[in-house]
């Protein structure tokens, strides 16, 4: 072992292993000029003294940090910040360098072994690089790169072509290249055929001056760096994987998750965790097979790393011979680690059985929520810090509770901490410093066609006044538009857990306003009739038709078209479903309902999870329609046995409530053709200009029409359009109507209509 001059503790600082492992010239230079800047200020050396010592001497690592922006005077600035750190902190830097030279298989131990035992030892020199404004983690990447990738190619390439030099190709105009004079190129001199006495020979370099290929390897690992973010309450599935890095090669760890639910984080965790380096390979298998690039992995590693497979893809497809690569290479010794999604892992089982019965999974499941909130406030000071802005204190909870309305595939902590990212570089480009509520609801919002009012909520005044609100759509039915809005308000105050909304049945003949009222639920609560989704149940009358819902199974027709229920929810979280016709569909299809009301959740064909939690569910439904008729009005107890006996019981015992909608007296009538006149006029008014209204006339003139009462409102829309809207049509087309006029609608005593005209 090669030795330098002592340290403060007096020991000597070794240069060099004795196992044939010398130090290159700037390697020494920086552990001496390291020595010298201690002793200068009185104090033992540290690794922040290395750093400076290596900028100051030149070499490799020098070139590589100043590529970087980082000099010695900007290190200087910083070098009385830093913590201190043992007496032998120089000793334990030599050694370690040496021990990484060793692992990575080099002949000699330099500057960049040095600066790599530097960013690894977690001491003042990370300090003082992070002090001068540079990732820690990403210069331990360039350093990677830098002595495991390819050499590279001089700046001047020169061809040789009988002899002539050929320059580069230089840019330059059409009209240049039409005007320089055409020149025959020399005919090809055939090559002498040399005799090969074996194969071996052929492979032999080839001589000077004819082209040779490069025959270093293409760059093969990148070095996993510490996470960003800390995998907070993450300990337990920490610990259970270090202990299966621990254990016999052949098992092998595979953590497991749904995307975004932070595998990759842990992965980063368990290299920081480690002292063998943990290395990811820089690229995939590409136009060879996965197992002879598993081959060349486990052969170019460092007998002492752990490979990661960050994802199964490179595995291959079935009947890809990598996963009986793969653990081939794990009995043989080399650890690895991987991470997958359930859905991948199960497809892995089909044709893998041998490799998954040898993994050993560490599963991510949903963090709680305060697990969530602790893993969000981590993530956002990462992030504040990449972006160089602030978020409110009150980010962390507004995510929790907004993030499930967020069309994503994603799970958490990776859907909030996507929609923060998206939310800073909001305001980033309208100039604010600091990330509010509104920014997060803006987002939202865009993605999921909400107003972003609706999902602040700070204005608990639209659930004091739900009732008026569905009173301006809702004609009759006091008692059950008072018990839907009981029923949305435990919602709103968070009693409903991981349930949808509401749940509701409504009940009664037809015309009373069943469907009006999921309509109206759909203005209420999200701004708009946008947000309703129908489905005619009365289409899924056979069993096979549960697949249109939910998607079709692996291996039929239109799998990858997704299910009309569960695609649309994907894109629309924030919904009111109504299921029109619901005693006619299937008793499948009703069944499949069960986990939608009781969990607020459904598995599509392909096995994803789609959430209901912020929908509202409302199925309509004529049963005991019949006892209606002859305006006979029975009692609600009567249709609510009727309609229980025809549903399933375990479908009965989940729905929230079950309304029954009675017939419309004369006085709702009366309201209901006021109603058909104001949203007719508001039609004309968009599409021509022009505006009317009625007086108590017409009202009694529609009513006085031979209407069958037991059909509900619809005969009265069908009355109106026939009295009023037919004579405005033929005013309009005579061009006595026109364009920002306004008409005054009436009848006279011998029933003829009037109309008077203004502006």
């Amino acid at each position: 072992m090669l030795v330098g001059p002592s340290d403060s503790a007096g020991t000597s600082v070794p240069l060099g292993g004795a196992d044939g492992l010398a130090p290159t010239a700037d390697h020494t230079a920086a552990l001496l000029e390291s020595q010298r800047l201690a002793a200068y200020t009185g104090r033992a050396p540290s690794s922040a003294d290395v750093l400076l010592a290596l900028v100051r001497v030149g070499g490799a690592a020098a070139r590589l940090l100043q590529q970087r922006g980082l000099n010695s005077g900007r290190l200087e600035a910083f070098l009385g910040e830093v913590r201190p750190e043992p007496l032998d902190a120089l000793l334990q830097l030599a050694h370690a360098s040496v021990a990484i030279a060793r692992d990575l298989g080099a002949k000699q131990v330099s500057s960049l072994h040095l600066l790599l035992a530097i960013l690894r030892s977690g001491g003042a020199g990370l300090d003082l690089l992070r002090l001068a404004g540079h990732d820690p983690a990403r210069v331990r990447s360039v350093v990677m790169r830098a002595l495991t990738g390819p050499g590279r190619f001089g700046d001047r390439h020169i061809e040789r072509a009988g002899g002539r030099e050929i320059a580069p190709v230089r840019a330059g105009s059409a009209a240049a290249f039409r005007a320089a004079p055409r020149s025959v190129a020399p005919a090809p001199v055939p090559s002498p055929v040399v005799p090969v006495a074996s194969p071996r020979q052929a492979m032999e370099p080839a001589p000077a001056g004819r082209l040779n290929v490069d025959t270093e390897p293409p760059p093969a690992f990148v070095p996993l760096g510490p996470p960003p973010v800390l995998p907070l309450h993450r300990d337990r599935e920490l610990g259970r994987l270090l202990d299966l890095v621990r254990a016999h090669p052949s098992r092998v760890p595979c953590i497991v998750g749904e995307p975004g639910s932070g595998r990759t984080t842990l992965l980063e965790a368990l290299s920081a965790s480690l002292t063998e380096p943990l290395l990811c390979p820089a690229e995939g298998p590409a136009g060879g097979s996965p197992g002879s690039w598993l081959s060349t992995l486990h052969r170019t590693a460092p007998p002492s790393a752990i490979v990661a497979l960050d994802g199964l893809s490179v595995l291959g497809a079935e009947g890809s011979d990598g996963p009986p690569q793969l653990l081939a290479a794990a009995r043989a010794g080399r650890r690895f680690v991987l991470t997958a999604t359930p859905a991948d892992l199960r497809r892995l089982e089909v044709h893998a059985a041998d490799l998954t019965s040898n993994l050993e999974r560490v599963t991510l499941g949903p963090p709680a929520p305060d697990a969530l909130t602790a893993m969000i406030e981590a993530g956002l000071t990462s992030l504040s810090e990449t972006r160089q802005l602030r978020f409110a204190p009150q980010t962390p909870r507004t995510l929790v509770r907004l993030s499930p309305r967020y069309p994503s595939d994603r799970s958490e902590p990776g859907r909030s901490l996507a929609i923060a990212d998206l939310a800073a570089a909001r305001a980033q480009r309208l100039g604010a410093a600091l990330v509010t509520d509104d920014e997060i609801a803006a987002v939202i919002a865009d993605a999921a066609s909400v107003p972003a009012s609706q999902l602040l909520r700070t204005d608990d005044d639209r659930y004091r006044r739900l009732e008026q609100l569905l009173a301006t759509r809702i004609v009759g039915h006091d008692g059950a538009r008072g018990r839907i809005a009981d029923l949305l308000r435990r919602s709103h105050a968070g009693f409903r857990g991981k349930r949808p909304l509401a749940s509701l049945l409504l009940l009664g003949p037809t015309g009373v306003g069943k469907t009006e009222t999921a309509r109206a639920l759909a203005d209420a609560l999200f701004d708009g009739e946008s947000a309703l989704l129908r489905i005619d149940l009365s289409e899924y009358n056979e069993a096979h038709a549960v697949a249109r819902l939910v998607g079709a199974p692996p291996g039929y027709v239109a799998y990858e078209e997704g299910g009309q229920l569960t695609e649309a929810i994907r894109r629309r979280p924030a919904s009111v479903v109504l299921f029109d016709e619901f005693e006619k569909a299937h008793r499948d299809v009703l069944l499949l309902l069960l986990q939608v009301l009781e969990d607020g959740r459904l598995t599509d064909g392909r096995g994803r999870t789609v959430d209901f939690s912020a929908a509202a569910i409302v199925m309509t439904s004529n049963l005991g329609s019949e006892l209606f008729r002859q305006g006979r009005s029975p009692a609600e107890s009567t249709v609510l046995a009727l309609a229980r006996s025809r549903l399933p019981a375990e479908l009965w015992n989940r729905i929230d409530e079950v309304l029954c909608y009675g017939t419309l007296g004369e006085k709702d009538l009366r309201a209901i053709v006021g109603k058909v006149a104001e949203a007719s006029s508001a039609r004309l008014e968009s599409e021509r200009g022009i505006s009317f209204r009625i007086d108590e006339s017409v009202i009694d003139q529609v009513l006085a029409e031979d209407l069958d009462r037991s059909l509900g409102a619809r005969p009265l829309r069908r009355a109106f359009e026939r009295l009023v809207e037919g004579p405005l049509a033929a005013q309009i087309v005579q061009g006595q109507l026109r364009p920002g006029m306004h008409a005054l609608v009436s009848f006279d005593e011998r029933g003829q209509l009037r109309v008077l005209l203004g502006r």
